[in-house]
């Protein structure tokens, strides 16, 4: 089927109107906040590696966990970034204080029900707010980036403290929460992480106290053989708990870890960046939509038209026809009918 050029240039002028800025469609638009330098970062092969056995108690500021190799083994360590020199550290030397600072209400609506609690919970939050720990995670060590082959898998496999913990990502653009972690369940549970990204997500912990997580950072590396090194993170949530006391804490569970995710397979985090990508695409279409129809009804209206104009000749012709020639009937009006909104061509 051939479009025609009036079709053609009304999808044009569409897209024209899609690719102007969103000032063009209110004045008072707020124009969107710039980005985060934390989160358009970029990792250095050459950055501080603190000795082992060098505690730190980190209350506030950007902190990211990640895979880096050290002497040549592949290492999950923390990216200390809350001051002006980054400096990557050893987990078991970290506690990650989640202060009453980062006490937050329980949103409302079933889809949080995972959260399992109907209070103030304590907080890592996915976006950085001040005074808080601000938790995330990234695979952009260049020597990670060079080395892997396709992306490297985090798993968590168990929680240690009270009440319940759990990890998600808010993604926005109408898509409720996305949860990644749960400590309600035994089973391990990883996810997929695509090579040179960062990514932060809400750590959630439901009460106060001392709180490990076990994660375990795993990829195939381009030579074929697997990778893998796992981790106690350290929590100290609410102000009174004992930061020393988080530090010397022993793991308990027996835990193994899962097998890597596929090469270059998405994760939940991947996934939820296509949703703009389909909500646009569907607006397009129908808006292409109203296009066909507004073009297709110009095109029957001037069908109309010209039909009508046609019979009022025909009409004007007959009138003539009979004045000369009063016994001449003209034709039913039904088969005329017919003709003008059929035999159009």
């Amino acid at each position: 089927m051939k479009l025609s050029k009036a079709f053609m240039q009304c999808v044009v002028a569409f897209l024209s109107l899609c690719a102007l800025p969103a000032t063009a469609w209110a004045e008072d638009t707020p124009k969107p906040a710039p980005a985060d330098p934390a989160l358009t970062q970029v990792v250095d092969a050459n950055e501080a590696i603190a000795s082992r056995g060098t505690p730190v108690e980190i209350s506030a500021g950007h902190v990211d966990m990640g895979p880096k190799f050290i002497d040549g083994t592949w290492t999950l360590m923390a990216r200390d970034d809350a001051s002006q020199t980054p400096t990557w550290r050893h987990l078991e030397d970290v506690v990650f204080r989640v202060s009453d600072k980062g006490k937050i209400a329980v949103p409302q609506g079933k889809e949080y029900s995972f959260i399992k609690a109907d209070k103030e919970v304590w907080v890592v939050p996915q976006q950085e707010i001040a005074n808080v720990v601000w938790l995330g995670w990234n695979t952009q060590d260049p020597n990670v980036v060079s080395k892997v082959n396709g992306g490297v898998s985090l798993i968590y496999s168990g929680h240690e403290g009270p009440g319940n913990f759990n990890v998600f990502v808010q993604a926005g653009n109408f898509a409720g929460p996305q949860l990644l972690w749960k400590s309600d369940s035994d089973k391990a549970q990883p996810i997929h992480v695509d090579l040179n990204t960062h990514t932060h997500a809400n750590w959630v912990f439901t009460e106060p106290g001392i709180h490990l997580v076990r994660i375990t950072a795993q990829a195939q590396l381009k030579d074929g053989t697997t990778v893998e090194n796992s981790q106690i993170l350290r929590f100290a949530v609410g102000n009174a708990t004992d930061a020393q006391k988080a530090l010397t804490a022993k793991w308990s569970k027996e835990t193994a870890p899962e097998a890597p995710a596929k090469v270059n397979e998405p994760s939940a985090v991947d996934k939820s960046t296509s949703l703009p990508l389909i909500i646009g695409l569907a607006i397009l279409a129908v808006a292409l939509v109203v296009v066909v129809g507004i073009v297709l009804g110009r095109k029957a209206t001037s069908k109309r038209q010209k039909a009508a104009a046609d019979s009022l000749s025909q009409s004007d012709d007959r009138s003539a026809s009979q004045q000369s020639e009063p016994e001449k009937h003209s034709e039913p009006f039904g088969v005329e009918g017919k003709e003008t909104n059929g035999g159009s061509k």
